[in-house]
């Protein structure tokens, strides 16, 4: 019998770096596996029957932003050999587009979100659970860059919605759910961390 896919949850506050490191992750490991990443953010609901404006006001980062049922199937289709089709989401019109991205099957997922380890289904379901642990000051910094470059926000729409949402949201929902990793990584720069990260894989995969 087949071992199943190995899955991996990386969580922890924007701009934490969890997509680096899942980037990072993947590199080391595709040589002897194949594997792929996921973002939660694919999974954001449809809003096509909202206005622009109620788009931009909407809460990205409350749970119920993200369509969890199809996130969790999908996950569990993956563990268990089969592919998926993940829906493509679109930052610049704050909706689900109507293209889809094939998945697996693969031998380990990596699957990265601010809230995964808040989802009591989705731990279930994952193998390995990682809490990017990055001071609030350094997170900010990166997710001001990262979407004035990429996402084509402005610095000032950024950091509204950081004081409205985003830092609410992260002490409500997200630092809370640090609780439940199996691992915590500070420093997520340094060498040391990804070492750590590869050697929680290693008893599994091996």
């Amino acid at each position: 019998m087949a071992r199943k896919t190995i899955l991996i949850a990386i969580a922890g506050a924007s701009g934490a770096g969890k997509t680096s490191l899942a980037k990072w992750l993947k590199g080391e490991l595709r040589d002897w596996f194949k594997v792929a990443v996921l973002n939660e953010d694919s999974y954001y609901r449809k809003q096509s029957d909202l206005t622009d404006k109620e788009r931009e006001t909407t809460n990205y980062d409350h749970p119920d932003a993200i369509e969890e049922s199809m996130l969790v199937n999908h996950l569990v289709t993956l563990k268990n050999g089969d592919s998926v089709d993940v829906p493509v989401y679109s930052y610049e019109t704050h909706d689900r587009t109507e293209e889809t991205v094939a998945v697996g099957p693969c031998e380990v997922v990596i699957v990265e979100g601010i809230l995964l380890l808040h989802r009591t289904a989705v731990r279930e379901v994952v193998d390995l659970t990682v809490f990017v642990d990055v001071p609030e000051e350094v997170c900010l910094r990166r997710r001001i860059k990262r979407d004035v470059s990429q996402r084509g926000r402005t610095r000032e729409s950024v950091l509204a919605q950081y004081e409205k949402t985003v830092r609410p949201m992260f002490h409500e929902y997200v630092e809370p759910s640090k609780q439940h990793a199996d691992l915590v990584l500070e420093n997520v720069e340094e060498g040391k961390a990804h070492e750590k990260l590869l050697g929680e894989l290693r008893k599994l995969l091996l």
